[in-house]
């Protein structure tokens, strides 16, 4: 069993869980006991009950479970807003932790390096390194991979596009001839050519118009506001829109079971010339 990322994990006690059995099997602790004597808890109950969500995890405790887990700073940190995020009943304190969280998270993205801003070329190369994550698929899957595609995908196009990916290190291959995802999150830097962003984006506007017309109304979510604002408050809805996406990244990256590759498109831009607001 591999050692647990902290980081891929949402939910503490399902990182705590995985943490004490990979601690199990290499033979550091026998069971709950130890774990309760290592806490200075009384009872090896009181670790089920953490466990099974009937307690929590008192945050004195989280430095002690940092030491036996042999968590590094950061990750005793990560764990700690895990702890405040899942514990408390304070809609603003879960807020905060819940964005002290995702700040985390976004500083974990892997970066498009500029020279390699081919992977951006077809919406078709992010799909794909998102569906060998969720399976154990090799290169003469193309056909098989190409098939889940929405729109479907030949298996050369797979197979060009698996080619892309591991030339350019955002997919490996195991031992076995597996593919595996290099890191859960890519992102464009802000050295990446913007006419290669802007073809990306336009490629998912179009993927976004032919779910509007063929994919079933229950298996996707496309509304529209139409609205004015000043430019100040303009400002402050992007601001929002900003946190709103971190947020749903740290959700992606915490699933502990995707099935299903999306896509997710944000747009706000001016319909209109300023008109100008008198007083």
């Amino acid at each position: 069993m591999a050692k647990p990322d902290i980081h891929d994990y949402l939910e503490y006690r399902s990182f705590l869980k995985d943490a004490f059995q990979l601690e199990k099997d290499a033979g550091r602790i026998t069971g709950q006991r130890d774990i309760a004597m290592f806490l200075g808890l009384k009872s090896s109950g009181h670790v089920s009950w953490i466990l099974q969500g009937k307690r929590d995890l008192m945050p004195r405790l989280v430095p002690r479970m940092a030491r036996l887990l042999k968590l590094s700073a950061t990750e005793s940190e990560y764990l700690a807003l895990l702890v405040e995020h899942n514990d408390t009943d304070n809609p603003d304190e879960r807020r905060r932790a819940m964005a002290a969280i995702t700040r985390c998270q976004a500083a974990r993205k892997q970066r498009i390096p500029p020279g390699k801003v081919s992977y951006l070329s077809s919406w078709r190369n992010a799909a794909i390194r998102e569906l060998v994550a969720m399976g154990d698929f090799r290169r003469e899957d193309a056909a098989k991979l190409g098939s889940t595609l929405e729109p479907p995908a030949t298996a050369q196009e797979v197979t060009e596009s698996l080619t892309l990916l591991e030339d350019l290190e955002l997919v490996r291959r195991d031992a076995e001839g597996f593919y595996r995802r290099s890191d859960s999150i890519v992102a464009a830097g802000v050295d990446s050519s913007p006419e290669a962003v802007r073809s990306f984006q336009d490629s998912i506007l179009e993927l976004s118009r032919r779910a509007l017309r063929e994919i079933p109304r229950d298996e996707r979510e496309i509304s529209t506001i139409t609205f004015s604002a000043s430019p100040e408050r303009f400002q402050k809805i992007r601001t929002r829109l900003k946190e709103m996406r971190q947020e749903i990244l740290t959700l992606i990256r915490t699933d502990p079971c995707p099935t299903t590759v999306y896509q997710l498109s944000i747009q706000a831009f001016p319909a209109s010339s300023p008109v100008g607001c008198e007083k």
